[in-house]
């Protein structure tokens, strides 16, 4: 009678114990995936409606809304996020928050230099 009493504690506290490390396993996968959001703006403090952004290294990624907001959910491997837009330089944050906002800066090329002249006529010898 005492043995199979033993055996009744020993098996429930094998089943204790299977029961929290499946907890905690389950626990630590879905502390693994975070979310981050924030909004992009140019130099001018315009959101950027459009804008790229990526989870560098992987296909995770999306394009900011009409507020020029985003939101991701980021893998445990993801640790830089890569923002963006046409007509503006590129930038790799580090994630370091759940919340992040970017300003991107023009990448527009100086156009002072180069004239262009579209008017006239010329003969088809010349």
């Amino acid at each position: 009678m005492k043995e199979a009493k033993k055996q009744k504690r020993l098996l429930f506290k094998r089943s204790v114990l299977s029961f929290l490390a499946v907890l905690f396993t389950f626990s630590t996968v879905s502390a693994q995936i975070k979310s981050v959001s924030g909004v992009v703006k140019d130099q001018s403090g315009e959101t950027i409606i459009g804008a790229s952004v990526l989870v560098k290294g992987t296909t995770i990624g999306t394009v900011t809304g009409m507020d020029g907001d985003y939101k991701l959910s980021i893998p445990a491997n993801g640790k830089v996020l890569v923002i963006s837009y046409v007509g503006m330089e590129k930038q790799e944050i580090p994630i370091t928050s759940s919340v992040i906002n970017v300003t991107l800066k023009s990448n527009a090329l100086n156009l002072d230099e180069v004239v262009v002249v579209g008017y006239g006529t010329q003969k088809k010898r010349d």
